[in-house]
């Protein structure tokens, strides 16, 4: 007669694999918006009046806005 042990496969595999998909993702935007944040600050520029804003050259239109 076999011995009976209760929950010997207990399966978790689905909980694994969605854990690491979280996990990797979660790092992976983590990398990618610490990258993106030291490559994007020389791109900062600060105007007179205190505003600042981000002026990234391939995003830029050919043509200029009038100035106020």
């Amino acid at each position: 007669m076999g011995r009976y042990v209760p929950k010997t496969y207990n399966n978790r595999r689905l909980l694994r694999m969605i854990f690491r998909t979280v996990v990797f993702a979660s790092l992976t935007f983590l990398v990618l918006f610490i990258v993106l944040f030291f490559l994007l600050e020389n791109y900062y520029e600060t105007y007179e009046d205190g505003s600042q804003r981000l002026e990234i050259p391939w995003l830029m239109n050919d043509t200029e806005l009038p100035e106020e």
